[in-house]
């Protein structure tokens, strides 16, 4: 469907949720992707929210695969239609990350976003401590916007939330 330099973004399928339901429940994934405390989802529940989620036009959610083989998921969600803003999320499943995918993943994203869906801001938050997310972030255009101090429970201890945005007017695509 959206296409970049490696991946691949389609609608998901049935077939995704078990993978990335097994990815979810990875105590450090799972931080890094909600704010709730961590508990033990079953695959039914996440089927249900996966059956809803991708279908209207509000929140976008795709699958991510690479050379046909599922690699994760990216979205756009909590989109204002009225400022034209949205924010960003992917995961992607461990054996895949380290690779220069969400990078990829990020420009499809943000091409989309801006293009067509007519977005002029999308934002995101990342633990503070996911380094190579933020260098991801950083190389494809966005900006540290702020910092929620100590906002989120890892793991024992209080990291802290990275805001970050990228305009439409300084987006390089």
């Amino acid at each position: 469907m959206l296409t970049g330099d490696r991946v691949v973004l389609r609608p998901l399928r049935p077939s995704d949720v078990e993978p990335l339901w097994r990815a979810r429940l990875d105590p450090l994934t799972w931080a890094q992707t909600t704010e709730a405390p961590l508990f033990p989802e079953t695959l039914e529940a996440m089927q249900t929210r996966y059956a809803e989620r991708g279908t209207g036009d509000d929140d976008p959610q795709f699958a991510v695969e690479v050379d046909g083989v599922l690699a994760g998921r990216a979205g756009l969600f909590g989109i204002d239609a009225l400022a034209r803003l949205g924010e960003v999320g992917i995961t992607l499943l461990p054996e895949h990350r380290g690779q220069g995918l969400g990078q990829d993943v990020l420009r499809v994203l943000l091409r989309y976003a801006f293009r067509s869906r007519n977005l002029r801001r999308v934002h995101l938050q990342s633990l503070s401590s996911n380094e190579r997310a933020l260098g991801a972030y950083r190389a494809v255009g966005f900006v540290e916007e702020g910092r929620l101090r100590e906002h989120a429970w890892v793991e024992g201890a209080y990291e802290d939330m990275v805001l970050m945005a990228v305009l439409r007017a300084d987006w390089a695509g």
